[in-house]
């Protein structure tokens, strides 16, 4: 028996004491012991892609728009290269990952995700994480406008892209992805640490609280606004809960605790390159 399949053992006799020990203590608790036990002298390489929008028009293509016919090229290059796609909770469910795991995130929440984005997910089996914003969700969700060239998803949308199994949803903010005098969910100049510790994080409290109500699911990572992380704020997401995080840094990810599950790197998929050029970055 390897360290993993024994992890697995040990994973599946705590699930027998769960009524004995509190949710919350007995995730973080269980997942520890396995990584620092078990697994801490097996370090795991892991790749994550970043997206953002996909657009079929040519003059809407760019740094963060590129078209579906890119995003089916770089999925057929992830499976053709023996890469198997996994989400956040892949990582924290104590099971083994595939031999080559990579991540596929996509941020923002544009509704052309839904419209062609998941049809693909769906024709190549692939998995990818969604980190939407909340108040665009609420506001698209009443207006009910469904145009891809620049609509946000809305609930519905939403519900059925995670429905399918393909598609992890995880917290971008509620609405300071675009706030006046900050960037992203930093810190403002001249915020106090206790003003911007009640900011952030009652603005992410809110968009748990709405993810929670409407598609009942409590967000387990974070994803940083344009990777703008200020010197509280890692703090802040763990105190909130949130297991993970992404930054923007194009880096090669290598864990071997869950402290390395927060500020995981991710690489930029631009328009009008080739998955080969792309995706050589991570070999």
């Amino acid at each position: 028996m390897n360290k993993q399949q024994l992890a697995q053992k040990i994973w599946a006799s705590a699930n027998q004491m769960r009524s004995k020990i509190e949710a919350n203590e007995y995730k973080d608790y269980i997942l520890g012991f396995i990584f620092y036990k078990y697994l801490s002298d097996k370090e795991i390489k892991l790749p994550i892609l970043m997206y953002h929008g996909i657009r079929k028009s040519t003059s809407a293509q760019n740094k963060y728009v590129i078209s579906p016919d890119e995003f089916e090229s770089d999925l057929k290059y992830i499976k053709e290269n023996g890469y198997e796609t996994i989400v956040v909770a892949d990582l924290l469910d104590g099971k083994a990952l595939p031999k080559k795991p990579i991540m596929i995130t996509f941020d923002d929440g544009c509704l052309n995700n839904y419209t062609y984005a998941f049809p693909l997910l769906k024709k190549y089996n692939a998995k990818m994480i969604l980190s939407p914003i909340g108040k665009c969700i609420d506001e698209y969700s009443k207006n009910g406008d469904k145009n891809p060239a620049y609509a946000q998803a809305d609930w519905n949308t939403l519900r059925e892209m995670l429905d399918s199994g393909l598609v992890e949803i995880q917290n971008h903010t509620y609405n300071m992805h675009a706030s006046i005098g900050r960037v992203g969910a930093s810190q403002k100049i001249g915020e106090s640490d206790e003003e911007y510790r009640k900011n952030l994080s009652e603005d992410l409290k809110k968009f748990n609280e709405r993810m929670k109500a409407e598609l009942n699911i409590t967000p387990t990572a974070f994803t940083y606004p344009y990777g703008a992380i200020s010197k509280n704020s890692p703090d802040i997401i763990k105190e909130l809960g949130f297991r993970a995080s992404f930054d923007c840094s194009e880096k090669i990810n290598h864990i071997k605790s869950e402290a390395d599950l927060h500020e995981l790197h991710r690489f930029i998929r631009p328009h009008n390159k080739s998955s080969a050029e792309i995706l050589s970055k991570i070999e």
